[in-house]
């Protein structure tokens, strides 16, 4: 009698091990899987930075562009201004000398 107690003991304690391993695969399979969507989750972080850093550059690009168009604009209209002066003068030269 006791030797049927005692196996019906062992057989609890093993269905309370294969319930515990079963949880235990659960919980490894959880852990794989949050571990792929953190590796997923990181490489969107890094191609974000990355294109952040591509869009500041880009952002430097054509600020400097920009700068050295309004720089050629106003040379231009500097240079426009000179030479208006200069035909004034040699409008005013041309109509003294008449």
């Amino acid at each position: 009698h006791s030797y049927f107690l005692s196996l019906s003991k062992v057989d609890a304690q093993l269905q309370v091990v294969r319930k515990l391993e079963e949880k235990e695969h659960l919980l490894q399979s959880s852990i794989g899987t949050g571990e792929k969507e953190l590796g997923l989750r990181t490489q969107a972080l890094e191609m974000n930075k990355r294109k952040a850093m591509d869009a500041a550059q880009l952002a430097d690009d054509l600020k400097a562009q920009l700068e050295l168009a309004q720089k050629k604009l106003h040379d231009f209209q500097e240079e426009i201004v000179e030479n208006r002066v200069t035909r004034e003068k040699e409008m005013f030269n041309f109509k003294r000398a008449e």
